[in-house]
């Protein structure tokens, strides 16, 4: 196999664009009624509420006005009061009142995010419309789960070669010695890549959602597994990593549900230590134009699909 070069992806950040993809911006249980939550993420501010119907809504946290933190603000009958002059903002962006009485000038509004709740998670949409469906878990719904999500912490290194160990499956054997196999193909679309691998007594399928979520179901030794890892930039240099896990959901609970629970902790477990070994690599990692060989074709493709992807600057920065 001739050597392939990959793209660096630091070249394609100088104009200050980020992928067009869903991000986790919190666990969706900080979002609490009534309040305001401000969250630096794609080297801007949003704030994050509930509105009347308890929807997760997320905006930009600067006033148009003179740029004052709308997260230093309050709610105020559904709306975001600004702090300093008290300007207000409804769930579509646009300014509802001004106390002055001053006619709203139309370019008085702030940026509302497509927003989705999901795997225990507020979601934007880095653009002003969604151009496909929140990352969802292989083979499950949510009710289909007993599921817990997890902030793992601020991390530094780059995005896209968290999400590269979706289908690096080498670095499953040689870092974290797991006895793993690989899949024959892998299904490149839009804005996913799936697969799936099936072997005695394991499976696994795989999707990678957008840019910033790798979701799989296990089943190693007969047992049904998930886990959903995502991440969010903060600014260049740092990220938010999260996960979710899951194991299948019960009706015939003896033990008050005690098993699950222990369950998901040894998952979450599990989790916790192969994060742990990738993070360290992750974050002295300098991805650039590399070398590649021909086990490494899986990790080629993702990284033509990473070349590929829509960016945009954020609207609202």
């Amino acid at each position: 196999m001739d050597t392939i070069t990959t793209v660096d992806p630091a070249a394609a950040r100088l104009d200050g664009s980020y992928y067009q993809t869903w991000y986790p911006v919190c666990l969706a249980g900080e979002v609490l009624a009534g309040t305001l939550l401000g969250v630096d993420i794609l080297d801007t501010r949003v704030i994050v509420y509930r509105d009347d119907t308890g929807r997760a809504v997320v905006q930009s946290a600067w006033c148009p006005h003179l740029g004052a933190d709308l997260s230093q603000g309050t709610l105020v009958e559904g709306q975001v009061r600004c702090p300093y002059h008290h300007w207000r903002f409804d769930r579509g962006g646009a300014c509802s009142h001004i106390p002055t009485g001053d006619r709203i000038p139309s370019a008085a509004r702030i940026v509302t995010y497509p927003t989705a709740e999901a795997w225990g998670f507020i979601w934007l949409f880095n653009g002003t419309t969604a151009m496909f469906d929140p990352p969802r878990m292989p083979d499950a719904t949510e009710a289909d789960l007993d599921w817990a999500a997890h902030f793992r912490g601020i991390r530094s290194g780059p995005g896209e070669a968290a999400l590269s160990n979706g289908v690096d499956f080498q670095h499953l054997r040689t870092l974290h010695g797991l006895n793993t196999t690989e899949p024959d193909e892998i299904t490149v679309r839009d804005h996913e890549i799936e697969f799936r691998v099936e072997a005695a007594g394991y499976s696994q399928h795989g999707i990678i959602s957008g840019m910033s979520t790798f979701a799989q179901h296990l089943t190693p030794a007969g047992r049904d597994l998930f886990m959903l890892f995502c991440g969010a930039p903060i600014d260049r240099t740092r990220r938010r990593s999260f996960f979710t896990v899951g194991i299948p959901r019960r009706v015939d609970r003896q033990d008050g549900g005690q098993d699950e629970s222990q369950a998901l902790e040894n998952l979450g477990v599990f989790v916790e230590r192969l994060l742990s070994e990738d993070e360290p690599i992750l974050e002295r990692m300098r991805l650039r134009r590399g070398t590649l060989v021909a086990s490494d074709r899986h990790l080629a493709r993702y990284f033509r699909y990473a070349k590929e992807f829509p960016r945009a600057v954020p609207p609202g920065i």
